[in-house]
């Protein structure tokens, strides 16, 4: 139970309305428009669902409907099958993610996580663990120790949906395993189906974003808080950004119709008994900038044609930042912004120049 605060003494309550009468509202956070970029990559897929950057300038991104790993180089407009062959290094890709130039590639068909460099040599390769449903790292930290996120088991007719992902940490040997903190339960609605009723998750509802700092510290990305929560290593105190400030925007039909269209004309039939979210999250993509700071993708208008993001660090708002885009981030890779575009010709990725005042920005204490 919520413990109410003691109500201050009348010197106090009067000195408190005279500071508030007195003080101004926080001037907004500076506004960076990012210029038009050249930089574009088309690539003939439906969608591409993760990306990671390479030290060259490049990109690994993941097409799932087709099962390919593309190498994007924007200064050739090329994109290449992954190691140089269409069916190499994974004939089922579902889960992609990098360490440095190590490119980690999770693959459903032979239930194995392989690590690969740019050139396409593999490096080493693990089965999925049986101890965590065979599911895939998200993330690896310097010491070698392995992150996951475990889903809760669906259950009868899916409620089981309903309850908290955790993320484990595993040790470099995938022999020790520790559950790290628990996530946000997805939301989730009940369904009439030919088999019965079922539970599904709500489209366009948010959810927990994480990731691993290279020291072990994991950060949670909390939707219903908006805030940002990191969980040092070795069960230090927890910390919490400032909640962050964002309207509240309902989703209308367009919004239902473009997620529709995300999907394989033969799907979407389907996708249409899909229950929808009645509002947005206030995030759609998390991306670390350095330890401590995010570049976060904010949720719009669905016919907006720019996409704005917010610099962010444990004190608040850095800098808001535009990008002339309808497209959605997919990545940061320390100068560059990633975003994707679909049409019907497949997928646009477009790399943006983030300017080096935005990257090198600080919060103003005041």
């Amino acid at each position: 139970m919520r413990v109410p605060r003691a109500i201050p003494g009348l010197l106090g309550l009067a000195t408190a309305v005279a500071l508030s009468a007195c003080s101004k509202p926080a001037p907004p956070p500076p506004e960076v428009l990012l210029a038009p970029t050249a930089d574009t990559v088309v690539v003939p897929v439906v969608g591409v669902s993760a990306a990671a950057p390479l030290s060259d300038g490049r990109w690994v991104v993941l097409a799932p409907e087709e099962g390919a790993v593309r190498v994007i180089d924007f200064t050739n407009r090329t994109a290449t099958p992954f190691a140089g062959s269409p069916d190499a290094p994974s004939p089922g890709p579902t889960v992609l993610t990098a360490i440095g130039d190590t490119v980690i590639v999770g693959d459903w068909s032979t239930r194995r996580f392989t690590s690969w460099l740019p050139a396409g040599t593999p490096v080493d390769s693990h089965p999925a663990p049986d101890a965590l449903v065979g599911a895939f790292p998200r993330a690896r930290d310097a010491a070698g120790q392995w992150y996951f996120e475990i889903g809760p088991p669906p259950g009868p007719e899916g409620r089981g949906l309903g309850d908290s992902a955790a993320v484990v940490r595993s040790d470099a040997m995938l022999t020790r395993f520790d559950t790290l903190a628990f996530l946000a339960p997805v939301d989730l609605a009940e369904v009439a189906t030919p088999g019965g009723t079922r539970m599904l998750r709500l489209a366009l509802a948010g959810h927990d974003q994480w990731g691993v700092e290279r020291d072990g510290t994991l950060w949670i990305a909390r939707v219903d808080q908006n805030q940002i929560e990191w969980h040092p290593p070795g069960g230090a105190k927890t910390r919490k950004s400032v909640r962050l400030p964002d309207p509240i925007l309902p989703v209308q039909e367009m919004d239902r119709q473009m997620h529709i269209n995300r999907f394989p004309e033969e799907y979407r039939a389907t996708a249409r008994q899909l229950p929808f979210a009645a509002l947005k999250p206030p995030f759609e993509a998390v991306m670390p900038m350095r330890p401590g700071m995010f570049l976060i993708e904010k949720n719009g208008l669905a016919l907006d044609s720019t996409r704005a993001f917010q610099v962010v660090d444990g004190d608040g708002v850095i800098r808001r930042v535009v990008a002339p885009s309808r497209g959605n981030a997919l990545g940061f890779d320390g100068s560059h912004l990633l975003l994707a575009e679909q049409f019907p010709g497949g997928v646009r990725l477009l790399r943006y120049l983030v300017p080096e005042q935005v990257v090198a920005a600080r919060t103003e204490r005041r």
